[in-house]
């Protein structure tokens, strides 16, 4: 029977020998194992709920960042009247990455960076511990609005026969109806004559108090008593809306949607054509060069603008 001497500086030297290529072997097989073609570092787990910089006026910086661990990605694109277009009217575009004036980052740092990306000097706490930039890529540009003037009827019902090339306007003051906020020019709003039903479809109920087969937002005489509705602000202040009478049950009701209440008052003329306009703005990459990343393509997020916005008749 063959002996070892375990003491022996020789036999300690092979088996030591023995170990390190044991470990280089394990290393080598475990690195090949992990490389699938892709380079993984990373998992982009943002909310996409993205936010803007608007302090440069040169450029945009859009931005999502996260916590444990601090990170972010930003997207720099030019600030210019093409790309204002993007938060305002519906856009369907792109924009390359080129390094310089469109540049996607991936960065972590020492803390969370979340409301400390548009400060105008260099924040002394923010320490930068990784940054990486896309070399190319292309930024897929998707800018929708639902309901141009936010009057609860959806654009796409309001253009009429002629459709977006062609827009109805009913009551011919200039202002298209998907533009005008108060469509039949009767100073009370579109959204105060429709019952707005978020989330079904369509989003709102039509109303016909007379019973004519004209809805009320596209009736200049809603009750049907021969006085334009126009004419039933008795106040004269912010439109027949708030004007109320006590009818012959004792019920409160709208002046302008009873026709016990026949007495004219003068016009007041058009109410300012005044809304909130919603823009909603998409941001995919694709064919992204970005080392640590498991994909080229990145759902950067959504971006929604508000925004007021005043019409005048013609």
């Amino acid at each position: 029977m063959k002996r070892y001497n375990f003491t022996n500086p020789l036999f300690l030297f092979k088996i030591e020998s023995m170990m390190r290529h044991l470990y280089v072997l394990l290393f080598c097989a475990l690195f090949v194992a992990c490389d699938d073609g892709d380079i993984l570092t990373v998992e982009l787990d943002f909310d996409q709920q993205l936010k803007r910089c608007d302090n440069n006026v040169a450029s945009y910086l859009l931005y999502d960042t996260r916590k444990d661990p601090n990170e972010s990605l930003t997207l720099l694109i030019p600030r210019n009247t093409d790309t204002e277009g993007f938060f305002i009217n519906p856009t369907e575009t792109s924009l390359g990455i080129n390094g310089s004036t469109v540049r996607f980052n991936y960065r972590t740092y020492n803390i969370n960076p979340d409301g400390l990306l548009c400060d105008d000097l260099s924040n002394p706490d923010l320490v930068i511990r990784e940054n990486y930039e896309a070399d190319s890529g292309t930024v897929y540009i998707t800018s929708t609005v639902v309901d141009d003037d936010n009057d609860g009827i959806p654009s796409a019902d309001e253009y009429g026969p002629g459709g977006l090339a062609n827009p109805q306007d009913s009551d011919g003051d200039g202002i298209p109806d998907y533009l005008d906020e108060d469509d039949d020019n009767d100073n009370v709003k579109t959204r105060n004559e429709i019952i707005v039903s978020a989330g079904n479809d369509p989003p709102y109920i039509i109303i016909d108090t007379d019973g004519d087969g004209t809805p009320d937002y596209l009736d200049q005489d809603d009750d049907g008593d021969g006085v334009d509705t126009i004419l039933e602000d008795a106040n004269g202040i912010n439109g027949p809306f708030d004007d109320t009478i006590i009818n012959s049950e004792g019920l409160v009701v709208k002046r302008y949607l009873s026709t016990e209440a026949t007495d004219p008052f003068p016009n007041p003329g058009r109410i300012s054509n005044t809304f909130r306009r919603v823009v909603t703005t998409v941001f995919r990459i694709e064919n992204v060069e970005l080392e640590i990343l498991r994909s080229t393509q990145v759902d950067f997020g959504t971006f929604i603008s508000t925004l007021d916005v005043t019409t005048s008749p013609e």
